[in-house]
């Protein structure tokens, strides 16, 4: 009797180890940890008018590379302790990514892991190998992008996110974009008509692309702000901006308490920052060790402005502004990216006040605050 009712514990057991849900087709309603993993299995659809909610530690594997395509609207709601993990185990070929097309509200996704996105198809499905925001907006916090791809029959654009038409909803707060890459322009993101989104606290990190904004490449947008951001080791290869490029008319980008070092451009302008037809509004920043093709650190061509206030930086000729220094960071530890400032670093101090938390006399340049324990690490 002992054995047998060993051996049904164990049945029990390996049941519930091994429980998974295959889906397809239109879903809604909400998507279980106990049923997970969620096996796609085709095409998903969230029609207009209807919520897929994911639970907390749901992983959601893709067998093939099929799209989720959200016309409604999605709430994926992960926990620090538990993510929700978008992937797949066929690595090669990938998944279609998360497509938010005319979604209804404002979507939301926290503590999720988005990998392995592989753009295929025609436009829009060639941009964007993790996540598209097609006029749709949505609310992205302490989720990670890695390994996605936006190649698209060679005319790919935002490796990990394409945005286009995206509002003062969007935002991107606290989130890391690692090892992504895009054939065309921007290696982590491409925005395209996007006005007063915010890019907070987030990394960037070994992105890259072929055609310019190896993190982030900016068409026609009016008034992004990137706030405590880092950029670090992402490139370009035949064109400009190893870490930011603007393209299209009228754009305005404004970095506050960033730090961008060790981007290259390397057939281009602007290992760090390349600007065409925009203007710039730089603060408490530090642009250091960027090398370019033919010029290093920020380029500005003959349509475009950039104030540059209170910064680390090699000053653009081009540019204006006060209170700059152009001096070695001290860094604690750039091989192995560690941005921090260390206690002789001369940008402690060296910020001015524009409403962000600090700790001593005056804000530091750069994302990091020599001193605040940094949560996001």
């Amino acid at each position: 009797m002992k054995k047998l009712f060993t051996f049904i514990i164990l049945i029990i057991v390996s049941a519930s180890v091994f429980a998974q849900t295959e889906v397809s087709g239109t879903q809604s309603g909400t998507w279980t940890l106990d049923n997970s993993p969620y096996h796609v299995v085709g095409q998903i659809t969230v029609s207009s008018g209807n919520i897929l909610t994911i639970e907390a530690g749901v992983e959601v594997n893709f067998q093939g590379h099929y799209k989720l395509k959200i016309q409604g609207n999605l709430q994926a709601i992960g926990t620090e302790s538990e993510n929700i993990l978008f992937t797949t185990d066929n690595q090669a070929i990938g998944w279609g990514g998360i497509r938010l097309d005319g979604a209804n509200g404002i979507s939301n996704l926290a503590y999720c892991r988005i990998e392995y996105g592989k753009t295929s198809g025609s436009y829009p499905d060639i941009h964007g190998g993790g996540l598209a925001l097609l006029t749709s907006n949505a609310v992205i916090s302490n989720c990670v992008f890695a390994d996605n791809d936006a190649t698209g029959s060679d005319n790919g654009m935002g490796g990990a996110v394409y945005a286009i038409n995206t509002s003062n909803s969007t935002s991107f707060i606290d989130c890391k974009f690692i090892g992504n890459h895009a054939y065309g322009e921007g290696g982590a993101i491409k925005f395209s008509s996007d006005n007063n989104s915010e890019i907070v606290g987030c990394e960037f990190i070994g992105n890259n692309c072929l055609y310019g904004g190896g993190a982030i490449s900016f068409y026609s947008v009016y008034n992004t702000k990137m706030i405590n951001c880092l950029f670090a080791e992402n490139y370009t290869v035949y064109s400009s901006g190893g870490a930011l490029h603007t393209l299209g008319m009228g754009n305005s980008i404004i970095l506050q308490n960033c730090t961008i070092s060790g981007n290259s451009a390397q057939h281009g302008d602007g290992g760090a920052i390349s600007l065409a037809y925009a203007s710039a509004d730089i603060v408490n920043s530090i642009v250091y060790d960027n090398p370019g093709m033919y010029s290093d650190g920020i380029y500005i061509d003959f349509s475009s402005t950039a104030e540059i206030n209170y910064s680390n930086l090699t000053m653009p000729d081009e540019a204006t502004g006060y209170n700059n220094i152009n001096q070695n960071p001290l860094f604690v530890d750039a091989n192995n990216l560690d941005f921090h400032l260390t206690e002789a670093s001369p940008c402690i101090d060296a910020g001015t006040d524009i409403g962000l938390e600090y700790f001593g006399e005056s804000p530091d340049m750069g994302c990091f605050e020599w001193f605040i324990i940094d949560v996001r690490r």
